[in-house]
């Protein structure tokens, strides 16, 4: 079980050591300012990418001045949005390295500690977890797959639209992948090159910076998953049917796997939840701007990048709340575990402490977008019902001429 929980964490630093970060580091004791010092390339690369930003809020602000094309504002939301999300997404990991340590200590921990069973119970627990981690492997796989797709839709957007138009009329007009304010002219052809590198060189950055953080957790809500579902199947047989006793020794230990998986829900929320407030906050502008544009653009590449993006943003979201719901369930079923034992056979003074952790358990561990609302399925129909409200709103808005 360990080495599953490595494998997916050595995927997980695949993509944080692309973009110059890392888990399980060395130097949790230290500060955020010192730890930052370690971590030159991610800030090379925070830098690099925040300069885009800042061309891109330039250009919106000159585009409203200047009444520019209400469909070329929209196309640049989306894409601004998701820059930003990415930077509140890895400071998170950075600042909270220590509690992503803690977290991958104390999840090994309880892997390492499952004692030895019969052939039947293990083969079940292996069953379980061969079956979640397929799962979560076929989901990053795909994301992977999405985000390749839309980044190769909008780095060859440009060459869609210039090598028509010069067919057309004999004369190269340039275009970039993403609309930007320049303090130069970056059509110069001595500097388009290093500009649209650039600018596809920071696009790549920005969704590793976004799907890496999301990689690291839908690792983590798997392996807690597992580990409630491993507790849950504990707790209902902890008590023997045909004798009035129980292993009191094993229920302590139980309770001690509860307590410890109630933490790591608890760590989570410290690592995410601000990210997940920006997160779920901004979901409904992407969602319902960038199915606007699959709608309003003639370009047929530049509606399957845009397609790309809707479905990546949709997927990543409902991820989360599906997550988080799955948590909040596989925490709640505990309660309903212990009393589906035969608990009624032991003595009424050894049902104590069976009282006790199904009175906790049926208050769920609750992943929350920093304690504003609760991360669940219901949170994401809610984003859902908000976006289509934001779709209807642009509709309307849109005049074509």
């Amino acid at each position: 079980m360990v080495d599953q929980f490595q494998k997916c964490l050595k995927s997980v630093n695949l993509y944080l050591k692309f973009i110059g970060l890392h888990l399980e580091s060395k130097d949790t004791t230290k500060t955020f300012i010192e730890r930052s010092r370690s971590h030159r390339l991610y800030f090379a690369h925070f830098f690099s990418l925040n300069l885009e930003v800042v061309a891109q809020i330039l250009w919106v602000l000159e585009a409203v001045i200047t009444r520019k094309s209400f469909v070329e504002i929209t196309r640049l939301i989306p894409c601004l949005i998701l820059t930003l999300i990415s930077d509140f997404k890895t400071l998170s990991l950075l600042y909270y390295a220590r509690h992503n340590n803690e977290f991958i200590v104390t999840m090994k921990s309880l892997l390492l500690n499952q004692k030895q069973l019969e052939e039947k119970e293990t083969r079940f627990r292996e069953d379980l977890i061969d079956k979640h981690v397929l799962m979560l492997t076929s989901i990053t796989k795909k994301i992977s797959y999405l985000i390749g797709m839309g980044l190769l839709m909008f780095a060859l957007a440009p060459a869609f639209i210039i090598i028509p138009h010069y067919f057309k009329t004999n004369e190269v007009k340039l275009e970039m992948p993403f609309i930007a304010y320049y303090p130069f002219n970056e059509f110069d052809s001595r500097i388009y090159p290093w500009v649209y590198l650039h600018q596809v060189w920071t696009a790549c950055v920005a969704m590793i910076m976004v799907y890496g953080p999301d990689c690291f957790f839908f690792t983590c809500c798997t392996f807690i998953h597992i580990q409630f579902s491993l507790l849950n199947n504990d707790m209902e047989r902890i008590v023997n049917e045909d004798t009035p006793r129980y292993d009191k020794t094993k229920f302590k230990e139980l309770a001690v796997r509860h307590i410890e998986l109630m933490r790591c829900v608890n760590l989570l929320e410290k690592i995410f939840s601000k990210s997940i407030l920006f997160n779920a906050l901004t979901s409904s502008v992407i969602i319902c701007v960038t199915g606007f544009n699959v709608l309003v653009v003639d370009n047929i590449v530049m509606m399957a990048s845009f397609t790309a993006f809707l479905l990546f943003g949709l997927m990543q979201i409902f991820l989360y709340c599906y997550y988080g719901d799955t948590i909040m369930r596989s925490s709640m079923q505990v309660s309903t575990s212990i009393y589906n034992s035969p608990w009624y056979n032991i003595r009424a003074a050894d049902r104590k402490g069976f009282f006790i952790v199904i009175i906790r358990a049926q208050k769920p561990c609750e992943l929350t977008a920093n304690g504003f609302f609760k991360i669940n399925l219901s949170a994401f129909t809610s984003i859902l019902s908000t976006s289509w409200s934001y779709f209807a709103l642009l509709k309307t808005m849109y005049h074509p001429e």
